[in-house]
């Protein structure tokens, strides 16, 4: 699943969206929408997993504050903790089962330097994952994990390339051996008229030993319908065992 940059294109604004598309001004931003995504991520069963995510996001100057609150549906391995895009696997053999509820709080701050500055744009990010969804159900690891990220991006006429790179360091559970992780993706986006594409490749180093890494295609179209509504669908394809087989999502923004 490709959770965390189709959020981002939906309600973050984040630097692969063209600097010409850019909001002036205070905004408060509200996002949900629907993704669901299959594979067996090195499994003996495939995972079917879906999620609703509840998003805030406040944009002030070039400064962004973010919460994403999901609500989970795990249909598969047991041994699939949280929503599987971090490649957490506790034990490859586990039975089925099905779980759902509230997943884990993510809360984010972004500084992004415009293009007129640099000469390139730069989009500096952190993210704390706060354990508030069900340790019990295998919902979410039960400790704080913090994620750092940076992205450049450059405008040539309507296409953005951009790349990223973040690191990941999960907290210390009982009973799962996790480490550190890096996070790269590379792609761009081309702005049609107020309308963007996006396509990108995606890495994601496994932070389990008994997960393998995550190689995937991402492709996202958004667009205003309204004034203050957003509307973006997105797709992502797995090319290797730590990603899912695919995943499909849409999501509605409001501004505010």
């Amino acid at each position: 699943m490709k959770g965390i940059i189709a959020i981002a294109i939906a309600a973050i604004g984040c630097a692969t969206i063209s600097p010409a598309m850019a909001e002036d001004g205070d905004s408060l931003t509200a996002t949900t929408g629907v993704d669901y995504s299959s594979g067996d991520y090195g499994t003996s069963v495939d995972t079917n997993i879906l999620v609703v995510p509840m998003s805030l996001r406040y944009k002030t100057g070039d400064f962004r504050l973010t919460a994403t609150l999901p609500w989970l549906r795990i249909d598969g391995s047991s041994a699939i903790v949280g929503n599987g895009s971090g490649g957490i696997i506790i034990d490859p053999n586990a039975p089925r089962t099905t779980r759902s509820g509230l997943g884990d709080l993510t809360v984010g701050a972004a500084y992004m330097i415009p293009e007129e500055k640099l000469g390139f744009g730069l989009d500096l990010s952190a993210r704390v994952k706060v354990p508030t969804a069900s340790r019990s159900k295998s919902l979410g690891t039960g400790k704080v994990d913090v994620t750092v990220s940076a992205e450049l991006s450059k405008t040539f006429d309507i296409f953005t390339p951009f790349a990223t790179v973040g690191y990941r360091m999960p907290g210390d559970p009982s009973g799962i051996d996790l480490h550190n992780g890096w996070t790269a993706s590379g792609g761009v986006s081309a702005a049609l008229g107020k309308s963007v594409l996006i396509a990108s490749y995606d890495y994601r180093e496994s932070i389990s030993d008994l997960a393998r890494d995550s190689h995937e295609l991402f492709g996202a179209f958004s667009t205003p319908f309204a004034d203050r509504l957003t509307f973006t669908l997105y797709g992502t394809g797995g090319l290797s065992k730590g990603a899912p087989d695919y995943g499909v999502g849409s999501m509605i923004s409001v501004k505010f």
